[in-house]
């Protein structure tokens, strides 16, 4: 009798086991979206590292593939999160503020030297709708999101240093890591041409061509994060502990350093403006954010403000899209064109009728650059920059589409998959430009309806400033230069692309040919 008893209360006890991880595994909120099983740790994001490692969206992909479903329901994590696949959903998302939230991800984290939430873009509530607000304002002085005539010549003025460097080489120490036998390094070569434009911005200087060694290795560390981070925020947003037992296998020593070496040069700059500030003689915007910091008395413990580190991380959301992101994109860019010869045939037509050779094409010119600007909004698209944007989080209980989004739930926008989706764009695999022109040649914007910039209250600030720097430079470099990749080098493998934060390339050295 008392050996049936054990035996009954162990299976009471080994069902009740049983019971409770079927619930971890598959238990969800209510009315919530279908998905893979809650694994313990990680949740479905071990899932998706078991699908494909290497690129997490199209693990994504072939998850809400698998489930039948363009809004997956899984946990990352502890933490309940929809991944949305479809375009329509997507756009609504980016239209409602109650999806504007920000995931306080231990990657974002890491970029501070305090391992404090700052910035502006993985921040949320009224501080950060205070920092947007003053950050947009006061750029727009200087050219950030606006047509800005000094800003334009100092940009030509850059474009004409970096011709000259892609026609003649090396000329300083620090440039022979960027040129080897008459070609150049990308997306390398294109660091100091961009981050000068975006320190004339943001303090109306550049460095000089001999002192620019700082922004090509501050270029590379950028690229070093982007590459090793991942679209969900790595593992050590769900077990940052990982970074104290693991710091090489986790990426955490990398990204860490790569991140306080870019903090580094924004320090640098940042310094010299406030040894000097006059409060008579307001230069540029750094001043004008100084100005605030010395009205500004934080309370203690607040992690945001008009505030030096505030200041810091503000500079590395900016800086990090506008020099490393367009550098990657232009690069990628070129790639396309290496193999699309017709493309590349075509714009250099077109800016040879319109423009000609005798000086750079400028920004009036782009309404008459119908094909040129149609194959820019092409690589933006097929190339989609950010593969799964930057995490949203519901801000409050919501519904979408019949389902219920609890507060707190992660929202992760499939911006690949939706610029890649067969019943918007029939060939999306193909790299064709006239998909955004009318059947008059002219460029027909109703026919763009991709997001790769983001949309709503969280569309990236820099929209404007790196459309325009991207167009200012591809057309300089088509004007002026046959690409052909380095002798003995393949060709491009479109199948070779990393994606970490960003879906990049690994460097490659292209020859450019004066025409």
């Amino acid at each position: 009798m008392l050996l049936t008893t054990s035996v009954i209360l162990w299976l009471i006890a080994m069902a009740l086991l049983l019971y409770r991880c079927v619930r971890f595994l598959f238990d969800r909120p209510p009315n919530f979206p279908s998905g893979p099983p809650r694994l313990p740790l990680l949740g479905g994001y071990a899932i998706m590292l078991m699908i494909n490692y290497w690129h997490l969206h199209k693990a994504a992909q072939k998850l809400c593939e698998f489930y039948r479903t363009k809004i997956l329901g899984i946990y990352l994590g502890d933490f309940p999160s929809i991944i949305v696949t479809d375009m329509e959903v997507v756009k609504e998302i980016l239209s409602r503020t109650e999806f504007d939230g920000r995931s306080d991800m231990f990657l974002a984290r890491l970029r501070e030297q305090n391992f404090l939430s700052r910035g502006i873009f993985f921040t949320q509530g009224p501080h950060w709708k205070e920092q947007r607000r003053f950050v947009l304002r006061h750029l727009r002085d200087y050219g950030f999101g606006r047509r800005f005539l000094d800003l334009e010549a100092e940009t030509e003025s850059e474009i004409l240093n970096l011709i000259d460097m892609l026609h003649y080489g090396a000329k300083f120490e620090h440039e022979k890591q960027i040129f080897s036998d008459g070609c150049a390094k990308c997306p390398d070569v294109f660091y100091g041409c961009l981050a000068n434009v975006y320190f004339q911005v943001i303090c109306g200087e550049r460095f000089s061509r001999k002192d620019m060694g700082g922004l090509f290795e501050t270029g590379r560390y950028a690229l070093n994060f982007q590459q090793k981070g991942d679209d969900y925020g790595t593992v050590l947003s769900y077990l940052p502990w990982l970074k104290d037992f693991f710091p090489e296998a986790t990426n955490y020593r990398i990204m860490r350093e790569a991140n306080l070496k870019v903090n580094k040069l924004l320090e640098s700059v940042l310094e010299k403006y406030i040894n000097s500030y006059d409060e008579s003689h307001i230069r540029c915007f750094l001043d004008r954010y100084i100005q605030e910091m010395k009205k500004s008395t934080p309370l203690e413990g607040q992690n945001f403000t008009f505030q030096y580190d505030q200041l810091v991380m503000i500079l590395w959301d900016l800086l990090i899209p506008t020099m490393s992101g367009a550098a990657i994109q232009l690069s990628m860019l070129l790639e396309r064109i290496l193999l699309n010869p017709h493309v590349g045939a075509k714009v250099r037509h077109e800016l040879d009728d319109v423009v000609g050779r005798g000086r750079l094409p400028s920004l009036d010119d782009r309404v008459q650059l119908p094909y040129t600007e149609a194959t820019l909004r092409e690589a933006l698209r097929i190339d989609t920059l950010v593969p799964s944007g930057i995490a949203h989080v519901a801000l409050e209980d919501t519904k979408l589409r019949g389902y219920d989004i609890p507060k707190g739930t992660f929202v992760v926008l499939g911006l690949d998959t939706i610029h890649h989706q067969t019943n918007v764009w029939g060939d999306p695999e193909n790299f064709r430009p006239e998909r955004f022109l009318c059947e008059r040649g002219s460029l027909q914007l109703s026919k763009d309806i991709t997001v790769p910039f983001g949309a709503g209250k969280r569309l990236c600030a820099g929209e404007t400033f790196s459309r325009n720097t991207l167009f200012l430079m591809f057309t300089a470099i088509m004007q002026n230069f046959d690409i052909e990749y380095k002798l003995g080098d393949p060709s491009p493998k479109l199948n070779k692309r990393i994606t970490g934060v960003v879906t990049s390339t690994d460097p490659f050295w292209l020859s450019f040919k004066p025409r």
